[in-house]
């Protein structure tokens, strides 16, 4: 529970810097969000342990969009991203951009110890 609460004060955090101060009110707002609760690591997950538990959030649409803009500058991907495609990073938040695709940002956490962890392989 702690993991999911600091997701979405991260979120909140994020998105923040993204809309003008003039217009900005504190509003919770709707997110396409998706996630897995796993043990181990994501290339190599398995059912979750009392002593071995991770969750990673896969966010799409606005809420992607907001984060990528208010991460910036840009980096060069080390996955390999299509033509036209964007990559923002900061520690183990990770936002794209994809033509085919639209925004995303994935991000995780340890829930026993409640660190950041990655939400992605690549």
């Amino acid at each position: 529970m702690k993991g999911f609460i600091l997701a979405l004060v991260l979120l909140a955090a994020l998105a923040a810097p993204a809309q003008s101060e003039q217009g900005w009110e504190w509003k919770l707002r709707p997110a396409e969000v998706k996630y897995v609760i796993y043990g181990g690591e994501l290339g190599d997950p398995y059912a979750p342990k009392s002593n071995d538990v991770h969750v990673a959030f896969y966010i799409r649409g606005r809420t992607a969009r907001e984060m990528f803009e208010a991460m910036g500058p840009d980096r060069k991907s080390q996955c390999g991203i299509e033509k036209g495609g964007r990559v923002r990073e900061k520690e183990h938040v990770v936002c794209s951009y994809r033509p085919a695709d639209g925004y995303q940002c994935d991000l995780g956490f340890d829930l026993r110890s409640g660190k950041s962890i990655g939400g992605s392989i690549c």
